[in-house]
């Protein structure tokens, strides 16, 4: 059946219903490789872009590692299935993974600057739905509590560092405003399946 569907025309593909239930039925016995996603990319790209069925079938199968390399983000994929289904645990604790390691990689250069594209209030939002989906999921980790601190602290004082346009760099500043540079403390958060 797969070497038919690897050597058919483009009108002979299957349909996205027959491509998942395919996988679902024979994932034990083929192996998913990036020629398999690009062979069938015409059938599954618009449903992850506009639906949830293929989004499920990536989380489900845990390919997220590598679906990015068809332009498509996890968070993409994710914020598709959770607009169907807002409560299902691994899109949420996925999301969540993703707002924690991009806030940490934000901060990572902590007392020397913050690394933010956004705005304040982007930047701020974000942290405030990383903390209501950690509520959610009943997430509770005390180097969580810290990088949400710090983001509340951190964030504010990078803009307000850019507005005032200062020429000593963020050290400085961070100095200037009573921030003990020496002791910022910056853990990795580590979200589980099973916490």
């Amino acid at each position: 059946m797969m070497t038919n569907w690897e050597n058919a025309k483009l009108q002979d593909l299957p349909t996205l219903d027959e491509l998942i239930n395919f996988i679902r039925q024979y994932k034990d016995e083929i192996q998913i490789t990036l020629s398999f996603f690009r062979k069938f990319e015409a059938i599954w790209k618009e449903n992850v872009k506009n639906s949830y069925q293929f989004a499920e079938l990536v989380l489900e199968m845990g390919w997220e590692p590598i679906i990015w390399k068809f332009n498509v983000s996890s968070m993409d994929l994710v914020c598709q299935i959770l607009k169907r289904n807002p409560n299902n645990q691994k899109a949420l604790v996925l999301k969540l993974q993703m707002l924690v390691n991009g806030h940490d990689f934000n901060l990572h250069e902590l007392p020397y600057c913050v690394l933010v594209d956004g705005n304040l209030e982007e930047e701020l939002k974000s942290v405030q739905e990383m903390e209501e989906l950690a509520k959610k999921i009943n997430f509770t980790n005390e180097s969580f509590e810290v990088l949400v601190t710090n983001c509340k602290i951190y964030y504010p004082l990078w803009f307000e560092y850019l507005q005032e346009k200062e020429k000593n760099g963020f050290e400085s500043f961070l100095i200037s405003k009573g921030i003990d540079v020496e002791n910022i403390e910056t853990p990795y958060v580590i979200i589980s399946n099973k916490f």
